[in-house]
């Protein structure tokens, strides 16, 4: 029996003559598993009835749907904790930062969260400020992360929401959420995580870090895209952002696609599956990439030892990063300037600048990200290619 962790061809169809692409931009989006995708075809063509309606077609769906939550929950160890189905990390951040502060501005007007965050938390709060909140933005150290300590020291009688992401999305920076989650339990402010670099591939329980609400994306541990989640507390209340027929417990109306949920539910599981495996074969290919990148003069690395051993990001002297891009893609090899997240004009990365404190450094990054699937061998390939790309450019 062939072993889930076995390195996949996934270049048989392609011709000899035709070089292998090298995909190593798994932190933009990964490629769903064929079983995801065999999920979301078989519940699509048997359980397409809407799960609201009260007929027995209707009832099944809502069956399966309930199934999904659970599952979901289980499989993060969220006993006490319900899941809400979203169109991803996006309309979740927004649900839950939106929804919050909505909900309990009689009780107070403060934010915290870092001045790393993910666009889609980032422009949220600046909205929120619009709106006459205060937020207050902790600035990471130079492992690109905030400490248990500057939380607690900044809150106040009137902080109402804490947002601090997981693993940052473009150094791999990571936040310890499991001991601000310990600081808070005696606060009243809540405490809402972005996990979409972190969940499904560092290990992660709520049972072990208990926060209040969740976002996650599908697509980026080989799910579908537009299917994301928000898991929170089993009776916690928040101002729904969408209003209709009060599906999704009344906080985020439209009819529930059951197929998405039921395949966000199978690519969480798959991810979390053999997870100590998946990662030591992370940090074994990071340290091949530090060692072969590191003998390069001119180069800056921006992620801490600390990091996901997912994200690697560089800052290039002497070369923009899009030339970059450009000769590793003739190669069909394949790597990320900026957060795929944000807009293509935006080519200073505000997570490497809020590290770093260089604006230079800042607007010269790349970043090279793995996954479980990516192979020694595409490695290996993919220092040889990058050593002669560079060495061309300059």
């Amino acid at each position: 029996m062939v072993s889930r962790l076995a390195e996949p061809n996934l270049h048989s169809s392609r011709s000899n003559l035709e070089p292998l692409m090298i995909y190593l931009d798994n932190a933009a989006t990964t490629p769903p598993d064929p079983l995801v995708l065999e999920t979301f075809n078989d519940v699509y063509a048997t359980f397409w009835a809407n799960p609201h309606s009260l007929h027995r077609p209707g009832e099944r769906a809502e069956q399966l749907l309930a199934q999904a939550r659970a599952q979901v929950a289980e499989v993060l160890g969220g006993s006490g904790y319900r899941t809400l189905f979203t169109s991803g990390a996006t309309e979740s951040n927004n649900l839950a930062l939106k929804g919050i502060p909505e909900f309990y501005k009689a009780r107070g007007n403060h934010i915290l969260t870092t001045n790393s965050e993910h666009p889609s938390v980032e422009q949220v709060m600046v909205w929120l400020e619009a709106q006459g909140f205060v937020v207050t933005r902790l600035p990471v150290g130079p492992d690109g992360a905030v400490t248990p300590d500057q939380v607690e020291e900044a809150l106040t009688a009137d902080t109402i929401l804490v947002s601090i992401m997981f693993v940052n999305n473009e150094s791999g920076a990571v936040n310890p959420i499991g001991e601000i989650s310990r600081r808070l339990a005696n606060h009243r402010a809540l405490f809402h995580v972005d996990g979409v670099q972190g969940v499904g591939k560092l290990p992660f329980s709520l049972a072990e870090t208990p926060v209040d609400l969740l976002s996650l994306s599908a697509h980026k541990f080989f799910g579908l895209k537009g299917s994301g989640a928000l898991l929170l507390r089993e009776r916690q209340q928040l101002s729904p952002q969408l209003h209709g027929g009060g599906q999704e417990f009344e906080l985020r109306s439209g009819t529930a696609d059951v197929p998405r949920a039921a395949a966000f539910a199978k690519a969480l599981r798959l991810a979390t599956e053999d997870l100590e495996s998946k990662l030591e074969r992370a940090k074994t290919l990071n340290r091949m990439l530090r060692t072969g990148i590191g003998d390069i003069p001119d180069i800056v690395c921006n992620s801490p030892e600390s990091a996901s051993p997912f994200i690697l990001n560089y800052s290039l002297v002497g070369i923009k990063p899009e030339t970059m891009l450009q000769g590793l893609s003739a190669e069909e090899v394949y790597i990320a300037t900026v957060s795929a997240c944000s807009s293509r004009k935006a080519m200073i990365s505000p997570a490497i600048l809020a590290l770093t404190g260089d604006r230079e450094r800042a607007g010269q990054t790349i970043r090279i990200s793995l996954s479980h699937r990516t192979t020694s061998e595409e490695i290996r390939r993919f220092l040889d290619i990058f050593n002669a790309t560079i060495s061309k450019l300059r």
